[in-house]
């Protein structure tokens, strides 16, 4: 009985290890990936936040005349700023699709499954209500998954961005 009273414990612990090794091994690619897409969801953040308050002057200038809101978008220098958005987009997406299609098995890869989702909620619009557009319902979950994968500051940190691009909306009103 002795001998196998340590046998038992250092069998977990090899099973453990060997679990641990082949959870790194297939999620360490899923990590990588969300490593990259997060430096490039903060370049498309910046980006977004400057061509929001831009478009919004163009659509201001232009009131409901489209050609006029053309020229506008040119003025205020919002094609710009969507060229570099559009670039970044071109980047991210097959990142994401790779990201989506992917397999999670440890909260890493689930944290680059989570930035993915937070990009997907960015505001449709230029004119937006200073938060991520998750439906009541899956915000809770949303959250609890920002918080298990250490991304709640930098949700909270985009979403107070977003904030005070809508009061600064609100100031050039």
């Amino acid at each position: 009985m002795r001998g196998t009273a340590l046998v038992f414990p250092v069998f977990v612990l090899y099973v453990v290890t060997i679990g641990r090794v082949s959870m790194t091994a297939t999620d360490a690619a899923l990590i990588a990936l969300g490593e990259r897409f997060e430096k490039l969801l903060l370049e498309h953040m910046d980006a977004w936040l400057e061509w929001a308050p831009r478009m919004r002057a163009a659509h201001a200038e232009a009131k409901d005349n489209m050609s006029a809101l053309a020229v506008a978008i040119q003025r205020t220098g919002c094609d710009v700023a969507q060229e570099s958005m559009s670039e970044l987009e071109h980047d991210m997406q097959p990142l994401a699709e790779e990201i989506i299609a992917a397999s999670v098995t440890s909260l890493g890869g689930l944290r680059a499954k989570a930035l993915v989702a937070l990009w997907e909620a960015l505001p449709a619009t230029a004119s937006h209500q200073g938060a991520f557009d998750l439906p009541d319902a899956s915000r809770s979950l949303f959250e609890a998954v920002a918080g298990m994968t250490d991304l709640l500051p930098l949700v909270r940190e985009l979403e107070a961005r977003l904030e005070a691009d809508v009061e600064s909306k609100d100031v050039d009103a």
